[in-house]
């Protein structure tokens, strides 16, 4: 997580120091319920795919296939409901098979996403996604082709794992240098909503410096903590442990990502 973030704040910086004249966007995609819709089928042929013996690929299937479960409803429970695809979320297998066909939207960007990706210096490889979970950026430059090659792309990947976009949460982040015509052309094409800033593994994306009301959520959680612990009944040692051991890492994972203004670290001892 902390690479992935480290990494999409210096292609931002790219966005912000590029004088490239098509200029660049980022692209944030929503999975509706990702987990629930993975096919069982698409499982199959992934596991042959990665040449799985085919007494694994049953005892593997026989974990995820044909669950059924009941609802209680007023204290009665339902009917059974027959689940007909999904893994099954607090499966210890379920987070290695859902890593493993989204390999596999990994590799379509890297084959057939010819006009993605972002070069963050001319020594470095291209950049064209950061996929973690169902968590996916893209990174290319704004032209249409591009575009059209990632609606294609995630087509194709939706129609073979079950998998469906949410269009109206997904996101896209246009470069300073896009112009508008350009940006009402691309949206057109993929039908998602535009944005000034981007939220990854809580860390704020924005072609700005930060300010101190960006890190007024951080400031709330922490409150909200501090109130649920009962303050009034610990003693200032008991106090001291438990910032200590469960508020410290919030200020430290955001200051390792971000540029906290100063006034937010004062306002955060003060607790």
């Amino acid at each position: 997580m902390s690479d992935h973030c480290l990494l999409a704040q210096e292609i931002f910086n790219k966005f912000k120091v590029s004088k490239d004249k098509n200029g660049f966007m980022a692209i944030k995609l929503d999975m509706e319920h990702a987990f629930d819709r993975m096919g069982w089928p698409s499982l199959l042929q992934l596991l042959k795919i990665y040449k799985f013996p085919f007494s694994i690929c049953n005892n593997i299937l026989e974990c995820v296939m044909n669950v059924i479960f009941s609802i209680v409803l007023n204290g009665k429970l339902s009917k059974w409901i027959i689940a007909k695809s999904g893994l099954r979320q607090g499966c210890p297998l379920s987070p290695y098979l859902f890593i493993m066909c989204f390999q596999l939207f990994s590799y379509a960007i890297n084959q057939k996403g010819h006009h993605l990706g972002v070069f963050i210096t001319s020594k470095n490889p291209k950049i064209s996604h950061l996929l973690f979970a169902d968590d996916v950026l893209i990174y290319s430059k704004a032209t249409p082709t591009a575009a059209q090659e990632l609606k294609l792309i995630v087509s194709d990947f939706c129609s073979w794992s079950g998998q469906n976009i949410n269009a109206s949460t997904s996101q896209i982040l246009f470069g300073k240098l896009v112009k508008h015509s350009m940006k009402k052309q691309i949206k057109r094409i993929l039908n998602f909503k535009e944005v000034k800033e981007m939220n990854y593994f809580g860390i704020k994306l924005a072609l700005r410096r930060l300010k101190s009301f960006d890190f007024q959520q951080m400031i709330d959680n922490i409150l909200e903590r501090l109130n649920t612990w009962g303050s009034k009944q610990l003693s200032m040692a008991g106090k001291i442990t438990l910032v200590k051991s469960s508020l410290l890492t919030m200020p430290s994972f955001l200051s390792t990502h971000s540029l906290i203004p100063k006034k937010i670290f004062l306002q955060v001892d003060q607790f």
